[in-house]
């Protein structure tokens, strides 16, 4: 079998528990060596979803297929599967090398095949020198490379990681994060992360499955998820997003014209809106400009005054509000905060955007599931 088949296959899987439904009729494919990661909020049914892939719940209905093989009957612990959790679970009075020896020994590999497993992987994970450290005497990254190692070390099909970084602090999840994607490019193992950490996903991924509300709002890799999100949930949760409310006037060869506030803005849209319709315009901090070049082209240009102003030390984000839209809240990225000169609160400056940069999602849609969000900031 080619990459491109399945690994893991699900079908029309749902699972409720008493009155609530936690996911419903989610169907997903991930390729051979592929590394996928569920992304959403928290209560939006990822970590059921993979809890019922691992063999831990039972699907109220529908599939879990792995390697073509139907797994509904199949208990958690006969899965070819290895785990790493937020909590690494990891045996106190064991060293690293036992740790890592214990799921070898538990599924019956020859004792002389252990020793060469365990060094093997050990190294992969670059912990070579602390086979003899018990947990407590490794710091919190050389403990997520143990936890790696054990769950990899009995070569299993498939490697489920359910938000393990999320207990590190930002330098070294970053970190880890990039460790995760070497080691499985390394080994080609088809692992599936759960997370709600945009950058995670974006970062480690070959596709990532977008979820709220226990439904899969959208499924691609992580730059078409990003540029192109399939609805206002989506371009809402990814990035740091401004929502502005309008209503179509018009539409031509330059684009979908909306009215918001008191301005006319263009914007481009996926569906078939008609003059009248009622709309979400989202935009990304990234895309609106802080026009300071007379020279600079935007096909949108507001007047603006800015509210405040943060370093976030490879950039400035700005806070502004354009009084023709009324009190929303806009933002706007410096990437180049060395050069230029820093706007300070309550300065007037001109804004500006293009076409192609304001998405329009009906105002009703969040994706398949009722509600509602106004602005996502990036994690």
């Amino acid at each position: 079998m080619g990459k491109g088949d399945a690994m893991v296959e699900v079908r029309q899987i749902s699972r409720r528990f008493d009155s609530m439904l936690a996911v419903e009729r989610v169907s997903m494919q991930v390729r051979r060596g592929d590394f996928l990661t569920i992304l959403g909020p928290s209560g939006c049914g990822k970590t059921t979803l993979l809890r019922m892939i691992a063999g831990f719940l039972d699907p109220s209905e529908g599939h879990v297929l792995i390697d073509g093989q139907p797994m509904n009957d199949v208990p958690a612990y006969r899965r070819s599967i290895g785990m790493v959790f937020q909590r690494l679970a990891l045996f106190p009075h064991m060293t690293a090398a036992e740790n890592v020896a214990y799921p070898l020994r538990m599924r019956g590999f020859h004792r002389s095949e252990i020793p060469g497993r365990v060094e093997r992987y050990l190294r992969l994970t670059r912990l070579e020198g602390m086979e003899g450290r018990r947990p407590h005497e490794l710091s919190g990254g050389q403990q997520q490379r143990v936890a790696i190692a054990r769950a990899l070390s009995f070569g299993p099909d498939l490697l489920l990681l359910d938000e393990p970084l999320s207990a590190l602090d930002r330098k070294l999840r970053e970190e880890m994060q990039l460790e995760f994607r070497r080691i499985q490019q390394e080994l080609g193992v088809t692992t599936i992360n759960v997370t709600h950490d945009q950058r995670e996903a974006l970062v480690m991924s070959d596709q990532i499955v977008v979820m709220e509300g226990g439904r899969i709002q959208q499924s691609d890799d992580p730059e078409r998820v990003y540029r192109l999100p399939a609805n206002r949930f989506v371009a809402s949760f990814l990035g740091m997003t401004s929502i502005l409310p309008g209503v179509v006037t018009a539409v031509d060869a330059g684009g979908t014209r909306v009215r918001s506030g008191t301005a006319e803005l263009r914007g481009r849209t996926s569906i078939d809106l008609q003059p009248g319709a009622v709309v979400a315009c989202a935009i990304r901090a990234e895309q609106v400009r802080i026009l300071t070049d007379e020279g600079a082209h935007c096909d949108t240009t507001l007047d603006a005054v800015i509210r405040q102003r943060v370093f976030e030390g490879d950039r400035n984000l700005y806070e502004l509000r354009a009084p023709a839209l009324g009190e929303i809240r806009l933002y706007a990225f410096d990437h180049d905060a060395n050069r230029r000169r820093r706007h300070a609160p309550q300065e007037k400056v001109r804004i500006g955007w293009n076409v192609g940069d304001l998405l329009l999602f009906p105002a009703s849609e969040v994706g398949t599931q009722p509600g509602s969000m106004n602005q996502q900031g990036e994690n």
